[in-house]
């Protein structure tokens, strides 16, 4: 009997351990890897950063929320980002600095210390870079062309003596101005897009949903070339969400997201004129993403540029183009075309903290149930993980230490020597005359009841 306490006790400290986990130590403060340099350059479409960290790096580098798609490749400690800029969440900004404005590029990046897991040591880092004016300017061949065609036209309007004084003793100063003012005109044209708050905050790149925001085109071109704004769509940064804000002529499909952009009046500066499109919209997003992705088509034309009354059903393709074809010099004849995009950061407390009063709601809802207990008729049984943990270890203790018991039993009768009577002849043998009924008849002196005598019955029959 003492081996079997001993295996019991064995078994029963065991189970113990099984459903009683043992107390976890605190876990260690795991050790920041640092940024030690940051390298960036751009141009119009490409934004490539370079980052040297502190320690070699086991971790991620991204793009915020952009972890998959926009993602470093390291070497070593070493990791190289090569960002579009029309995407994962590249936002371009402007500054104004004695009356010189300056434009940017800024990137989120996000340094996730482990490969696959999102920790409180991780760390978000801001990266600027600066566009330089010359890659900044727009280069469009037809829109030079255009403008060399106006000085030309400018340069021989001149009549009677100052015409004939100009061919023969200022001929060649003239050209030589004209070409150095057509350099410095093209050099500095320029276009881009800002999307920004309507009311001054404190942090310009982040919007909330519904907030009053505004999109604004500022374009800086020569006098002579107009432009305006059409194919405009809002995407999450990869193309896989979109949705068509503004038609091939300019006009919202839907003014509840994008209303009508207004055109601002034009400031000439020297032979250039900057002029603003306008657009008062309320701040959305895709369910997916916290960052917004806008894209237009600019289109350059040759004076300026048709106009079309959006709120007319009148106005088509067909009679726009009879309406070019007409007029004079070419006025309104499309040049060409390119892209001007920006991304700002919207966040939607609202309705993430909508869901959080409704999970507080479920909440508050259990907590009346439990109030109440176990309802009359309610055959719900609730038992925690752990709880049924202990429950089957118990269990399982009480089933060994039975069998243990049955086979100590066994042990213990086999070597006390005791055996079991049986009987080697039936309480029934056959008989083919003993009975009317043809049945077997009992042997009185065999039966072991009639050994003793029996009490309870004044007489007995048998057949």
């Amino acid at each position: 009997m003492e081996e079997l306490l001993i295996i019991t006790t064995i078994v029963a400290s065991s189970v113990a351990h099984a459903a009683f986990a043992p107390n976890l130590y605190h876990p260690k403060v795991s050790i920041v890897n640092k940024i030690v340099d940051v390298n960036a350059s751009c141009d119009l479409k490409h934004f490539n950063i370079t980052i040297l960290m502190e320690q070699p790096f086991k971790g991620l580098l991204f793009a915020k929320d952009f972890s998959h798609e926009c993602h470093a490749t390291e070497t070593n400690n070493s990791f190289s980002l090569h960002l579009p800029t029309s995407g994962c969440g590249i936002r371009l900004s402007s500054k104004t600095n004695d009356e010189h404005e300056s434009v940017y590029y800024m990137a989120t990046l996000v340094v996730q210390q482990d490969r696959y897991l999102q920790q409180a040591t991780d760390l978000e880092y801001t990266v600027k870079c600066l566009l330089q004016e010359n890659l900044m300017s727009v280069k469009s061949k037809p829109m030079l062309d255009a403008v060399k065609k106006l000085m030309g036209q400018k340069k021989t309007t001149r009549t009677g003596r100052m015409k004939n004084l100009a061919e023969k003793s200022k001929e060649s100063t003239t050209s030589f101005e004209n070409e150095n003012d057509l350099i410095e005109a093209l050099s500095a044209t320029k276009a881009w897009m800002e999307i920004i708050p309507e009311e001054d905050n404190d942090h310009p790149g982040i919007l909330q949903v519904g907030e009053p925001a505004l999109l604004i085109i500022k374009s800086t071109l020569p006098v002579g070339i107009g432009w305006k704004i059409i194919d405009c769509v809002a995407h999450d940064g990869l193309g896989d969400s979109s949705q068509k804000l503004l038609d091939q002529h300019g006009c919202p499909l839907d003014e509840l997201l994008l209303p009508e952009p207004l055109m601002g009046p034009p400031k000439s500066i020297a032979l250039m004129r900057h002029q603003e499109l306008i657009s008062k919209f309320a701040a959305f997003k895709f369910p997916d993403r916290d960052r917004l992705h806008l894209s237009c088509g600019l289109q350059l034309c040759r004076g300026s540029c048709e106009t079309v009354d959006c709120k007319s059903s009148l106005a088509n393709e067909s009679e726009m183009r009879l309406a070019r074809e007409l007029s004079q010099d070419g006025d309104g004849e499309i040049l060409d075309r390119f892209e001007v995009f920006n991304s700002v950061e919207v966040i939607a407390p609202s309705i993430e903290l909508e869901e959080f009063r409704n999970d507080n709601n479920r909440n508050n809802v259990d907590d009346v149930f439990k109030s109440l207990g176990r309802l009359p008729g309610d055959k719900t049984f609730c038992v925690s993980s752990d709880k049924m943990a202990i429950t089957f270890a118990l269990l399982g203790l009480i089933f060994l230490f039975a069998v243990i018991v049955a086979i100590g039993a066994l042990m213990r009768a086999r070597r006390s020597g005791s055996s079991f009577s049986h009987y080697s002849k039936s309480l029934f043998s056959s008989s083919s005359g003993g009975s009317r009924f043809g049945s077997s008849k009992m042997l009185l002196h065999e039966n072991p009841l009639m050994l003793q005598p029996y009490r309870g019955v004044p007489y007995g029959r048998v057949f």
